[in-house]
């Protein structure tokens, strides 16, 4: 037969009994067995801060962090008069745990509040002041030991390991990292489209510097700042409006044909074509298109003036190295 033992009122006398047994555990360091001990008395209903914050300790001390964290958070949905006093200990845990980020995120909303009590006001505040410095100091020592794996990565020629961790760097302060990246756009041994990747990063932080990309033997300075984005060149800008007519037409040739041309432009950049070889850049794209949903056929390379040949095969060749990166 099941029973509510939460309905059930203890006597005054065994509630007595249970807190002493649960405070005296704690008092010794007799973690597991005052865990068990406040347990009963929640499950009794007996909720009071210190019960609460007794339980909360024995989860801190027996290093079970997750579910201290779990508690916090319930502690302070119920929005009770001992709300901040919650968020305080909570705040604490999380930058105990070098959990420096959720501590920003938790304190920075708690802080618009206005007429938040004291002592807690000032102890927050203050926390929030460490947390800030031990965070920024943390970004710097994982920004430094990025760029040393980053450096190995580029030593080893291990494209994978270079393309992961960059692709790491969005949102991040690229200071530290400009010098290499600068290195790297030069370096021959450096997959064209990890310098691609490169490049957006430096334009995504809107860097305002003149910097020199080689591929294929071939040179050119930019300014991240200034130079049109990938998907806004004005070739790649006229080579989709030239497409859309097919985008009604056959929307499966022309998506496959914006894969190609964004393989091709993610190769390429920011190398592009002229502006007068959209239309054969199109011829190019479509021809290649149409033989890959006509299996049985093949690119006859007579049938095409000499400049759509020679773009149908340069089209073939960025296809090889963009997958090639994949393959490694």
């Amino acid at each position: 037969m099941d029973h509510d033992y939460q309905n059930v009122v203890l006597f005054p006398k065994r509630q007595q009994e249970m807190e002493d047994k649960a405070f005296r555990a704690l008092q010794e360091k007799r973690y597991k067995e005052a865990l068990k001990a406040f347990d009963s008395l929640l499950y009794y209903g007996i909720d009071r801060q210190e019960i609460t914050l007794g339980k909360l300790t024995c989860f801190i001390e027996l290093g079970k962090q997750e579910e201290a964290e779990e508690m916090c958070e319930e502690l302070i949905a119920r929005k009770d008069q001992d709300y901040y006093s919650y968020i305080h200990i909570y705040a604490t845990l999380l930058f105990q745990a070098h959990k420096y980020q959720q501590v920003t995120e938790e304190l920075e909303e708690v802080l618009t509040h206005k007429n938040i009590p004291e002592p807690f006001h000032a102890q927050l505040e203050k926390l929030h002041q460490v947390n800030q410095n031990l965070m920024q100091e943390q970004v710097e020592e994982h920004s430094i030991s990025t760029k040393r794996e980053l450096e190995e990565a580029i030593r080893k020629e291990d494209t994978i390991a270079q393309w992961h961790l960059l692709n790491h760097l969005h949102q991040t302060n690229l200071k530290t990292y400009l010098n290499l990246f600068q290195e790297m756009l030069v370096n021959d041994k450096v997959h064209p489209v990890i310098k691609s990747v490169i490049i957006g990063l430096l334009q995504s932080e809107s860097i305002d510097l003149e910097i020199e990309v080689k591929k294929f033997e071939k040179k050119m300075s930019i300014n991240p700042n200034t130079y049109p984005y990938m998907t806004d060149h004005p070739f790649r800008k006229q080579l989709r409006q030239s497409l859309e007519n097919l985008e009604q037409e056959n929307p499966s040739f022309y998506t496959f044909a914006e894969q190609l041309m964004d393989r091709y432009f993610y190769v390429n950049y920011p190398f592009t074509p002229d502006l007068s070889k959209v239309s054969v850049m199109k011829q190019a794209l479509l021809a290649l298109v149409q033989i890959s949903f006509e299996p049985d056929q093949t690119i006859q390379e007579d049938y095409y003036n000499k400049e759509i040949a020679h773009q149908i095969n340069d089209i073939i060749q960025c296809e090889q190295i963009y997958f090639s990166i994949m393959e490694e």
